[in-house]
Formats: C-alpha cells, sequence, structure tokens
C-alpha cells in the first residue's frame, strides 16, 4: 500500500510521516517512510557546506546514473521525468537538476514501492513533485498542472498537510538559520516556499474535482498532530484490511 504525503516546505510531512509509520509498526503492520528528505544542519559558524555541496553533486551525479542505466524501466523513468519537467519547468538551472534527480529516484522508489507488502510512506511523492515544480516556475498555469495530475501515478491514499502560513513561515525562517551556506544554494528561497501554500491549495481543489479523495492532516500544534495522525491511522488500516482481503 502507497500513502503519500503532500504540503508546503516546512508543514511537517516527513515529521509526520515518520511518526505515522512508527504507530503503524506499532498496532503490528509492516511500515517504512520512502525517500524522506532532511535538511542539513549548520554544525558551526565556520560551516560553510562546501563540502557538503560537492559531495551532493557528486552523488546526485552517481545516483541519477544508476537510476538511469540499471533498472529495467530506467529509460521509461527518465522519459516520464523529462515530460514532467518540461511541462512545468523551473526557473533555475540548478532547481532542474535537483528536481529531475529527485523525481527520478521517486520514479524508481514507486516502482518498487507498488510490488511491496508493506504500507509505504512517501513524504514526497509524485503529488508533492508536481507542486514543487509548479512553485519553482512561478507562473505554472491550471491547464498544465491538471495534465500533469492527471499522468502521475496515483497512491493508495493520499493526504494533504496543513499548517498556518504564519507556522509555515516561522519554521522556514529556523530551517534556513540551521543551513549551512552552501545547502541553500539547492534550495528554493523564502520566498518561493511561501507561494508554495496557494500552489498545493490549487493543486488539493484540482485532485478533488477530478474525485480523488485526499484525507487533511494538520499539524499546526502537537493536539492537532495527534487528532489527524488518529484519523490517518484510522483510514489507511481500513483500506489496508480491505485490500488484504482483496475488496
Amino acid at each position: 500500500m502507497i500513502v503519500e504525503l503532500f504540503g508546503p516546505p516546512g508543514s511537517g510531512k516527513t515529521f509526520f510521516a515518520h511518526v505515522l509509520a512508527s504507530r503503524l509498526r506499532e498496532d503490528g503492520y509492516r511500515a517504512e517512510v520512502v525517500r524522506s528528505y532532511r535538511p542539513a544542519i549548520r554544525s558551526g559558524p565556520l560551516d560553510l557546506g562546501v563540502f557538503l555541496f560537492v559531495a551532493r553533486i557528486v552523488s546526485a551525479t552517481i545516483s541519477t546514473a544508476h537510476v538511469i542505466f540499471f533498472p529495467r524501466n530506467g529509460a521509461s523513468n527518465l522519459s516520464k521525468s523529462l515530460l514532467m519537467l518540461r511541462a512545468i519547468p523551473p526557473k533555475k538551472p540548478i532547481w532542474r537538476a535537483r528536481i529531475l534527480q529527485q523525481i527520478l529516484k521517486l520514479s524508481h522508489a514507486w516502482d518498487r514501492a507498488r510490488l511491496a507488502q508493506d504500507i509505504l510512506v512517501f513524504d514526497e511523492g509524485y503529488v508533492q513533485a508536481v507542486g514543487s515544480l509548479a512553485s519553482l516556475n512561478g507562473n505554472a498555469d491550471k491547464a498544465n498542472l491538471e495534465t500533469v495530475l492527471s499522468n502521475i501515478p496515483v497512491a493508495d491514499l493520499t493526504i494533504r498537510v496543513v499548517v498556518p502560513r504564519a507556522t509555515v513561515a516561522a519554521r522556514l525562517r529556523r530551517r534556513m538559520e540551521s543551513e549551512p551556506p552552501g545547502e541553500r544554494l539547492f534550495e528554493a528561497d523564502f520566498e518561493v516556499n511561501m507561494r508554495s501554500l496557494s500552489v498545493f491549495k490549487t493543486i488539493s481543489d484540482m485532485l478533488a474535482m477530478s474525485g480523488r479523495d485526499v484525507i487533511y492532516a494538520r499539524t499546526s500544534s502537537q493536539r492537532s498532530t495527534i487528532k489527524s495522525m488518529q484519523v490517518v491511522e484510522q483510514a489507511i488500516i481500513a483500506k489496508y484490511v480491505l485490500g488484504q482481503n482483496g475488496w
């Protein structure tokens, strides 16, 4: 079973995904988080992240080549990833290179997840990738968004993580303060990340209009997170049990 989360950076997707998987394991289900991303943390005032910058470029080149050439469907995944990128191209070359790599790895991980018997939680799935492309593009029209959304693989359960604008802003500022400057070269700036709130709202509305069932998870406080976690966990277990019984 594939579960995917989507929402703006700083909304708490990664935290929510890991706690959700942990709760499912406590209930006796095999669950894990796939493609989880955690920003680098600055170790001190002199840590500019130069070594990390070079290491990430080398690692990205090697891992991307591996995803393209070694899996049986690597060429197909490359083609699908490039189509998404051409439909909604990010403004900056470094953003285009990074998100192409992310979508390639996502495609590879998604193919493997479809064959697994576990509950696999993507904190950065295909809907998230479309939202990131639109945010980095800055001027994606609804027609392109609808076309791309209609052609991406669909998860068994889709969760939109919702957080107030002020909370996202505060979290992003704390993240930027703790990141090495070299790491920020790969990241979208504050304005782009804040713009993504309206992008993901638009995407959520489009998914609803298309008939796709989306569960809302609110993570602005501990109380709302716990309540949302219970709702999502129950929905996953119910759908998983139906799937196991072949209904």
